[in-house]
C-alpha cells in the first residue's frame, strides 16, 4: 500500500493501492471535480475521504498543508510554498482534460487562436477520441 504523509511524500508499503483512510482532505469550494476524483480513488480502495475544508484559495490549501489540517488534490505546473511536496496521482494515473468552445470559425481570430494553441502545446497528446470529436 502506498501511504502519502501531510506533505505529500509518497512512502511505500507492502501492499499496492493508494490509502486515503482516516486523512482529512481539503477541496475546492467553487467546483467539484477534485472532490469527484478524490472521491472516485477513494471508492477504488473501498473508503471514503473524510473532506474537512473548501477553499478556494490555492494559497490557503498550502497554509492548511502546512499546518497539518489535511491532503489536498493540487494542479501541476504551479509554485507551492516551500514544505509542500506536489506528486504525481499514480495507479491509476489522473488526468485533467478542458475543453475549449468556440463560435464555428471564431477560433481563426488571432487572439484566441494563440490562446488555444497554448492549450494544445500544455496539454500534451491528445486520445483519438479527443481528435475525433474535433474533427465534427
Amino acid at each position: 500500500m502506498r501511504r502519502t504523509d501531510l506533505h505529500g511524500r509518497v512512502q511505500a508499503s507492502s501492499r499496492g493501492s493508494a490509502t486515503f483512510d482516516g486523512r482529512d482532505w481539503i477541496v475546492n469550494s467553487r467546483h467539484t471535480a477534485d472532490e469527484e476524483v478524490l472521491r472516485t480513488l477513494a471508492s477504488m480502495a473501498g473508503l471514503t475521504p473524510r473532506i474537512i475544508h473548501r477553499v478556494d484559495a490555492l494559497e490557503l490549501v498550502d497554509d492548511l498543508i502546512l499546518a497539518g489540517h489535511g491532503l489536498a488534490l493540487l494542479p501541476r505546473g504551479r509554485t507551492s510554498r516551500r514544505g509542500v511536496a506536489v506528486r504525481p496521482l499514480t495507479d491509476p494515473t489522473v488526468r485533467l482534460r478542458a475543453f475549449a468552445v468556440t463560435r464555428r470559425g471564431r477560433d481563426r481570430w488571432p487572439p484566441l487562436r494563440a490562446v488555444l494553441n497554448r492549450l494544445v502545446q500544455a496539454g500534451g497528446p491528445r486520445s483519438s477520441t479527443e481528435r475525433s470529436a474535433e474533427q465534427r
